[in-house]
């Protein structure tokens, strides 16, 4: 039997923009995903949060994987991916994940899988980058199977275009490397440029302070949707004043210019919700943080999920949400990626 743990992420900054181009700082966040798995000869998932064990057909499973790409291929030629979305919900993924991890190993017998996890679902976290990548690594430790962490970040990406449409590969990019990435899309199908600022950045990120609004009614596909369908005039402005943002965090960070970095936090949030990707909840939140000199935006696909607050003195904006209604997370930014337990 393999053990293998992956964390979450954040975005500090950059989400959405970062499909068009544009530059993102993710954060491997200290809440993870594990899973145990062993050779069997069918397909079984178990876990704290599945109510009912899931068991498939291997040959069936690797099938269907291979018509979940096709359907990818074709919503992505006519820029629909609604049915895809429908198809792959759920524990479906899983089976979509499993279906793609054999056939891309050459493997024709079947997984058992125990899953367990901490990080919370739609939430901007990662969650489904977490599951696709531990699934995948402990699919090919289980039939030692050596793959390289550039190898299941390629094949977890390819997992997250089924629930995804066309992400941007950041959030698979900091679950499998973790620590703190800096990450921009090639638009041509080249490389991705993907840079660790580990030695950039080395001290700790203090004072960012974590809290899940709601359970986004809208899937991430659908929300990247939104953001692609709004008129170019408004949206192409709003993206390019993303990017620039990211670009300044990067030395923020390394600064430690704790003004800076407020500034360019609430710069990406009000260009955000451009795009109508607030809730009430996290508007009202978010202007009482505001209000006591501190910056917050939802993270991820937003439309709920998580909010990323940043303070000097953290406990101020933990008061503030606690008041609201809503847990604060401390949480440990810039951790260790994809693992073997």
């Amino acid at each position: 039997m393999v053990r293998i743990s992956a964390p979450g992420k954040v975005h500090l900054i950059g989400e959405h923009a970062v499909v068009y181009g544009e530059p993102a700082i993710l954060a491997a966040v200290g809440l993870r995903m594990s899973v145990e798995a062993e050779k069997s000869d069918s397909i079984r998932v178990t876990g704290s949060k599945i109510h009912n064990d899931i068991e498939w057909d291997v040959q069936e499973t690797k099938e269907f994987a291979k018509n979940i790409e096709k359907l990818w291929e074709e919503s992505d030629r006519t820029k629909d991916f609604s049915k895809l979305f429908s198809r792959v919900k759920g524990g479906i993924f899983k089976k979509a994940i499993i279906g793609t991890a054999l056939n891309e190993f050459g493997i024709d017998s079947g997984i058992t899988l125990n899953m367990q996890s901490d990080i919370p679902t739609s939430s901007g976290l990662g969650s489904s980058s977490a599951v696709a990548a531990i699934i995948i690594k402990a699919i090919a430790d289980a039939y030692g199977i050596s793959a390289l962490l550039e190898k299941v970040n390629e094949i977890t990406y390819k997992c997250e275009q089924y629930v995804h449409g066309n992400p941007s590969g950041g959030d698979n990019t900091a679950v499998v490397h973790g620590g703190i990435v800096w990450f921009e899309r090639n638009l041509d199908g080249g490389a991705n440029r993907i840079e660790t600022l580990q030695r950039e950045i080395p001290h700790k990120l203090h004072g960012f302070v974590l809290a899940y609004i709601k359970r986004p009614e809208k899937s991430t596909g659908e929300l990247v949707s939104m953001v692609r369908e709004t008129d170019p005039s408004v949206r192409d402005p709003a993206i390019k004043a993303i990017g620039e943002a990211a670009r300044k965090m990067r030395s923020a960070l390394r600064e430690r210019d704790s003004e800076k970095i407020k500034s360019l936090i609430n710069t990406a949030w009000e260009n955000l919700r451009i795009f109508g990707l607030s809730v009430p909840e996290a508007d009202d939140l978010i202007a009482k943080i505001r209000e006591s000199g501190g910056a917050a935006k939802l993270c991820g696909a937003c439309g709920g999920g998580m909010m990323l607050a940043y303070h000097e003195n953290p406990e101020t904006i933990k008061n503030i949400i606690k008041e609201a209604g809503f847990s604060p997370m401390e949480v440990e930014l810039g951790v260790e990626g994809i693992r073997k337990e």
